[in-house]
């Protein structure tokens, strides 16, 4: 009860008893006031009326009366304040049991979310923070009507799970307007809903609910309703904390999808790594192949019939080291290395590798400008943009199509009435175009595209990574990326790079002439019996005296004991027991000036950059002939170093 009602109801009790005292109050001041008239001594009053006792025992009473009143309020009041504090104590529980419920909630989410898989436990804590009686979740389908996939539910009385999501769920508030989604509140469900809808409300005796929107990243993908089977009161603080539900779920929609995204990313740098060894163990595969190639062929007759097919054999191995060379450069994870290229090139050799992935339905044309000029680039990162780009043509084109590559010259200037709007600075460029005739995309996807872990791809057919990485790319390098699409009328990307004045680098000279030998002594670490066999009796039969090892440890315990005698080590890059950057360091205690070549399946730009450095004085990317060896060999002693 009210206080104040309370001291109302007091005060109403006490005022037929005041009045009374009042009278009898006024009646006593009248007898003194007599009394004092007629009494002769002026320091006292005479009171002899029979009326003044009675008059006085009144008095006395209203006053004690009054005391007990007074007492009797501020006792009420303390009650009442007692009432109000653990009237507060218990608002203070219960807003606390709510946030941890909350908080239990998001902790589930966190923990365990799947929009396609809700948690039972968070539907039901749902259900326990709104004293609701069924909780459910939808994901939004971008179907033709749209729908909604029921992907959760709790509490249903007369429905099976099973037959709750066979029923096609639909939300006209939300399909209409799945931009700007608002919460919407259905006070009667069997009126405000569609009439297969309402059958189901009916069926479970569902009496009102509130329907609030998931939205992740200004995208509608999914609905939390909370029903109630009797009528209730539900009020704006109440749908505030509804609405507040649904966003917790939608950033622990964003989270989950940010994880599988992330561990993506993570799989393909591992397949990175993975295709770096990969490479590796094929390239002394092809190594011991052209080796004996090699040497068989140079014991042959060049007009035996066998001869032409050892030619098929090494032109072969060529190719396949060709190819993972490329897989070396694409999976390389070292800082650009910048060079002059010719694009047109660049593409040639990216296609090569990239066509045998393409449909036969997929036409693939090319029109490079014959006179491009050159761009200053990492060649294996502009092999990248054409290889993302490629690959997403490729795939917006699932039942065939033309596919285009083009070429050419562009100077923008600012006068110019047809200069594209670009926030390049005027000057030559070179324009590469990839047009390509797929599904197209429309004005709201062409503005997140370049989005990181922005994808329209389905799940598992894409990071959301390539064009985030192609923009980067080229803008890392003074460029612009131009994107020109539609719905059904394909897409075109143009790269802008600069052109540069800078000539291409000189190629190197073709050496037709036989390869010249020696009589040095020759120290081979090589842990591949085949190659390290192949490799021996190409060196000795050019004239030199060849000392062989089959692991580091070897190579060392040699060198210690014959480093006077050894002109200069052959040594593969990894081999068991010591490896061999260990190895050329041990090495050089011995001897400081000790002349080493390494060899190594891994690509040039990884491994052996970092061996020169540390003063090896050569690299041999394997697979090589026998002649290569040689060659490197010859140059190495001739240098005098």
């Amino acid at each position: 009860m009210d206080g104040s009602k309370t001291n109302d109801q007091s005060l109403r009790q006490w005022s037929p008893r005041a009045t009374l005292y009042g009278v009898a109050l006024a009646i006593t001041a009248c007898y003194f006031l007599l009394g004092r008239l007629t009494s002769h001594n002026r320091l006292s009053a005479e009171i002899s009326l029979p009326l003044s006792s009675v008059s006085v025992l009144l008095l006395c009473l209203s006053a004690a009366e009054s005391y007990l009143f007074i007492k009797r309020i501020q006792t009420q009041n303390g009650d009442l304040r007692a009432a109000s504090e653990r009237e507060s104590d218990l608002s203070q529980r219960l807003a606390f049991q709510r946030q941890t419920i909350l908080n239990q909630i998001s902790r589930a989410l966190i923990d365990k979310l799947d929009i396609n898989q809700m948690p039972r436990e968070v539907l039901e804590k749902i259900a326990q923070l709104f004293e609701a009686d069924v909780v459910g979740t939808w994901a939004y389908e971008k179907t033709v009507p749209t729908s909604f996939a029921l992907k959760g539910a709790f509490g249903l009385n007369a429905h099976t799970a099973e037959q709750a999501e066979a029923i096609a769920w639909t939300f006209p508030a939300f399909a209409n307007n799945p931009k700007e989604p608002h919460q919407y509140i259905a006070e009667n469900l069997q009126q405000d809903l569609t009439p297969e809808l309402a059958a189901f409300c009916a069926r479970e005796k569902l009496a009102c609910g509130a329907f609030s929107p998931i939205v992740r990243r200004d995208e509608l993908v999914g609905v939390v309703g909370i029903f109630y089977r009797k009528a209730f009161a539900i009020t704006p603080s109440l749908t505030a904390e509804m609405q507040t539900v649904a966003t917790v779920i939608a950033s622990a929609v964003q989270a989950e999808e940010l994880y599988r995204d992330l561990v993506q990313v993570q799989k393909i740098e591992s397949i990175g790594s993975l295709a770096s060894g990969i490479a590796h163990d094929f390239n002394n595969v092809l190594a011991a192949i052209l080796g004996c190639a090699s040497y068989v062929k140079q014991r042959t007759d060049p007009k035996s019939p066998t001869y032409r097919y050892l030619e098929a054999t090494e032109a072969s191995a060529h190719r396949g080291a060709a190819l993972t060379k490329q897989l070396l450069s694409f999976a390389r994870r070292e800082g650009p290395r910048v060079t002059v290229v010719n694009p047109n090139e660049s593409i040639e050799q990216t296609l090569k590798m990239l066509e045998r992935s393409f449909d036969k339905s997929i036409l693939l044309q090319r029109q490079f400008a014959a006179d491009l000029k050159p761009v200053e680039i990492d060649p294996s990162q502009l092999e990248q943009v054409i290889l993302n780009i490629s690959v997403n043509a490729r795939d917006a084109m699932a039942e065939g199509g033309i596919f285009t590559i083009t070429t050419r010259n562009r100077r923008l200037d600012v006068t110019d009435p047809y200069r594209p709007a670009l926030s390049l600075p005027d000057g030559e460029y070179v324009v590469i175009g990839f047009r390509d005739t797929g599904h197209g995309m429309n004005a709201a996807t062409l503005k997140r595209i370049f989005e990181p872990f922005f994808t329209t791809k389905g799940r598992g057919k894409g990071t959301g990574l390539g064009l985030s990485v192609v923009q980067n790319i080229v803008r890392n390098f003074g460029g612009e990326l131009r994107v020109d699409s539609e719905v059904g009328k394909g897409t075109l990307f143009e790269v802008y790079l600069p052109a540069t004045v800078k000539p291409l680098p000189a190629a190197q000279p073709l050496n037709t002439g036989e390869v010249r030998g020696g009589r040095e002594s020759v120290l081979l670490a090589e842990d591949e019996d085949v190659i390290r066999e192949m490799a021996q009796l190409g060196l000795e039969a050019k004239g030199y005296r060849v000392v062989t090892a089959n692991d580091g440890a070897s190579a060392l315990a040699i060198y210690r004991e014959q480093w006077r005698t050894i002109d200069i080590v052959i040594a593969d890059m990894v081999m068991p027991r010591i490896g061999g950057p260990e190895l050329f360091a041990r090495m050089k205690e011995v001897n400081p000036h000790v002349r080493v070549i390494v060899s190594s399946g891994y690509s040039h730009d990884q491994e052996g950059q970092r061996m020169l450095k540390h003063g090896c004085l050569g690299f041999l990317q394997k697979p090589y002939t026998t002649d290569t060896l040689c060659q490197a060999i010859r140059s190495v002693l001739d240098s005098g170093l």
